[in-house]
């Protein structure tokens, strides 16, 4: 029976050997793969880390410089109108007939004075209504009239450029020829005839006698 025993127990040992065996090369086996795996995920983990480190270097480095403004250039009207002259604005003196003052239009004699301050206030009155009136009127009608006295005046060049001045030019072309015609006629008959009778009357000699009386 102690035979029969330690042979059953002998067999049970033997069987249960090759079980733990495969079990410890199936864990041998197991071990690498995990732990490729495991370096896999950890230079992953590592790249990545890498990667956000050098996304917020970037991020940092991409920080915005507030930019300056340029000082703006002149308009195209202050380049259009740079030779003006804004002080002297009626050069040529086209309209010295409109150009009145107060005193050009109101006057106290020395026999006739009024009150200083209501003169000085008549003074002010008159300076800045005149001078307001006629800018306000002018802010409103100098664009639309200034548009349409160049229409009219860019007309008026045109028709004398392209029409009447080559007109004209042809008038004094045959004008010309007629007064060399005229003036070559004139030299052939009453240039010698005009020529002799002043030869003839130059040698009349006019005398003048006293007559005494008895």
């Amino acid at each position: 029976m102690s035979d029969s025993k330690s042979g059953s127990k002998d067999n049970l040992n033997e069987s249960n050997m090759p079980l733990l065996s495969d079990d410890g090369a199936e864990k041998a086996g197991e071990t690498p793969e995990k732990e490729v795996i495991e370096m896999e995920l950890e230079e992953k983990k590592d790249d990545s880390t890498e990667k956000g480190k050098d996304g917020k270097k970037k991020k940092e480095k991409k920080v915005k410089v507030p930019k300056v403004k340029a000082d703006p250039g002149p308009s195209c009207i202050d380049t259009l109108s740079s030779g003006l002259d804004m002080t002297m604005r009626d050069n040529r003196g086209i309209n010295r007939e409109i150009d009145l003052d107060f005193d050009d239009v109101l006057a106290e004699p020395s026999s006739a004075h009024g009150f200083d301050p209501i003169w000085r206030l008549s003074f002010v009155l008159f300076s800045q209504t005149k001078l307001w009136i006629y800018r306000i009127i002018s802010a409103i009608v100098a664009v639309p009239l200034s548009i349409i006295w160049a229409v009219i005046f860019s007309l008026l060049s045109v028709v004398y450029v392209w029409i009447v001045r080559p007109i004209l030019r042809i008038v004094e072309l045959f004008l010309a020829v007629f007064k060399r015609l005229w003036v070559s006629l004139l030299q052939a008959t009453l240039e010698p005839l005009c020529d002799a009778t002043g030869a003839v009357f130059g040698r009349v000699r006019v005398s003048n006698n006293l007559v005494q009386s008895a």
